[in-house]
């Protein structure tokens, strides 16, 4: 627990990578001898730190399971361990997640961390610990994917103020926060506290997938209840963020659940019942074309004042935040909006509270196996796939973030019982796609990447695997409440021996609609064309329609349906399948 062991192949080895955790020189590996060297350390005031100082939460457990009395063990003072306890000022602890980010690579899948609540009532001025790797600035999602699948970053424990956390997430990145309240006691509070000393300066490799920032929170959690056993609950070794709200609610660590939305949620929830001019006038103010003092003075009614001045208000903390706006700038401008505002103190905006949405725990799991039928042409076949992770346009979206797409390692295979033939339907290594869409205020891009094995049609009897990638950005706007509309610039090259020069780079653009019709019924729709540009030419355009429905049926168990239409110059094919799916 406190020394991270995990069972492996060879037997058991820590997970921690850093050779200063350990003070045995075989201490990672062997847990009888850390161990030793660990008691030995009780009586060494010799080094500089000491190694009762330096990794006081072992110490302390030890102390306590072994019945050690202080009175035997020549401990100094430990000023600094000391001193982090009493700032700390551990009281009570919560679990946090802040929504996913499509566009930080480190953040697609969501993020846990700790806030460790002291004696202040506002939340605000705890500690937050974050366990995060140490990416370089402006690395991609792709080169963050596959180099932390392959353990290429660092990852460390940091302390920080909560309120740099919520500046950060709710305010700058658009990112709803849900905080769980865990009923760990003072004395289990002080607990987690020592470890992360343990830890503090400590570095181990980071996995996208396993060594993240979830799994590590939850040694810190076993460390404040050993009984709780949380890494031993077998998801240690596929583990995304909301895995770790999982496995404390599981655990009945977590009684309690709030929301905090993010300031973007605010604005876009306050636009959707205001007029565009009404829009238009607060953005104005917050861009000092005009004054609060004219809004008042205008013949707009009190109603539509009050919504105006309440949005310029949440624009100008935004921007603040994102430091579109400078602090001279912010401060008269604010404090005028203020100012107005008061003076309509009796007026009503009229818009509804912000409704609370699901809590990310009531959605479906992430990795999706599914067994299905459906005909290629006139050939019926029989499919099963596996998706790892995590979520696309028609899972049901309670929980996950709207118009986000997000596969790894994704694939599926087909038997076509009349000729006994089995064949690789496709395998996405990754496909990551966000149609976030834009609106008066925000302006974001809708993007997407994808690399890919698949089957495709090159003659009427002849097909063949193509590996490929391709990219994509446009802009994707809500056509409704629960309807996106997105159209997308694309790019594709792909790599067959059946193709002239055996590649073909092909530009093109696809077209797309998303929407929920009724609760629980997902529809995407997306046609697409592309158009030999360089390499195989001969082809002719590939122009694609595809309708994909799901509906849930349980948290964890949906049922899709998917139809499609190619046309190619030599091949024209129409494909469908209905499927089961099960969320894991």
């Amino acid at each position: 627990m406190l020394l991270h062991y995990r069972p492996g192949i060879l037997g058991f080895r820590s997970l921690v990578d850093d050779p200063r955790f350990f003070l045995a020189p075989d201490g990672k590996t062997n847990a009888k001898a850390e161990l030793s060297a660990t008691l030995d350390g009780l009586f060494d005031a010799t080094s500089d730190p000491p190694p009762f100082c330096r990794f006081p939460g072992r110490y302390a457990f030890l102390a306590e399971r072994l019945g050690i009395d202080p009175a035997r063990v020549p401990h100094p003072s430990c000023p600094e361990a000391d001193n982090i306890v009493r700032t700390i000022d551990g009281q009570s602890a919560t679990l946090v997640f802040a929504s996913g980010y499509v566009n930080a690579p480190a953040s697609m899948f969501g993020h846990t961390f700790l806030r460790i609540d002291s004696s202040y009532e506002s939340p605000l001025l705890a500690f937050a610990v974050n366990y995060a790797a140490k990416v370089d600035e402006g690395e991609g999602a792709i080169k963050f994917t596959f180099k932390g699948l392959a353990g290429g970053y660092r990852g460390y424990y940091s302390v920080l103020p909560y309120y740099e956390k919520v500046r950060e997430y709710a305010n700058i990145d658009q990112r709803d926060m849900w905080e769980y309240r865990l009923n760990l006691t003072p004395d289990e509070v002080r607990r987690l506290v020592l470890h992360l000393l343990d830890l503090k300066g400590i570095a181990t490799d980071y996995f996208f997938f396993d060594e993240n920032c979830s799994y590590e929170l939850l040694f810190l959690l076993d460390a404040a209840r050993p009984e709780a056993r949380l890494t031993d609950t077998g998801e240690g070794y596929w583990v995304i963020p909301m895995d770790t709200v999982r496995a404390a609610l599981a655990a009945g660590l977590a009684d309690n659940v709030t929301w905090r939305p993010s300031r973007a949620r605010q604005i876009r929830h306050s636009q959707s019942f205001m007029a565009g001019r009404e829009t238009e006038l607060a953005s104005g103010i917050v861009d000092g074309k005009s004054s609060p003092d004219a809004l008042l003075s205008g013949p707009l009614q009190d109603a539509s004042k009050v919504r105006v001045l309440d949005l310029a208000a949440l624009l100008a903390q935004y921007r603040i935040a994102k430091k579109d706006l400078g602090h001279e700038s912010f401060q008269k401008r604010f404090h005028g909006i203020l100012g107005a505002r008061t003076r309509l103190a009796g007026a009503e905006a009229g818009i509804p509270p912000l409704p609370v949405p699901p809590p990310p725990d009531a959605g479906h799991r992430s990795a999706r196996g599914f067994l299905g039928a459906g005909f290629r042409g006139h050939d019926p076949f029989l499919e099963g796939g596996w998706r790892p992770a995590y979520h696309d346009h028609t899972d049901d979206p309670a929980g996950y973030t709207e118009g986000s797409r997000i596969e790894f390692f994704s694939g599926a295979a087909r038997w076509y019982p009349e000729d006994d033939r089995v064949r690789l339907s496709r395998l996405d290594f990754v496909r990551i796609e966000s149609l976030d869409a834009a609106d008066r205020v925000f302006r974001p891009k809708s993007w997407k990447v994808r690399a890919s094995l698949e089957t495709r049609d090159f003659k009427v009897e002849e097909d063949g695997l193509v590996a490929f990638g391709g990219a994509g950005v446009g802009l994707s706007l809500r056509a409704g409440n629960e309807t996106i509309a997105s159209l997308l610039a694309e790019v594709e090259g792909a790599f067959s021996r059946r193709y002239h020069s055996s590649y073909r780079l092909a530009p093109g653009f696809s077209a797309g609609l998303m929407a929920s019709p009724l609760p629980g019924w997902r529809v995407r729709f997306e046609a697409r064309g592309l158009w030999g540009a360089a390499g195989d030419t001969t082809g002719g355009p590939d122009l694609s329609a595809g309708l994909r429905q799901t509906v849930r049926l349980g948290r964890d168990l949906s049922l899709s349906l998917d139809l499609s239409r190619g046309v190619q110059k030599h091949v024209r094919r129409t494909e469908g399948v209905v499927a089961i799916n099960r969320y894991f």
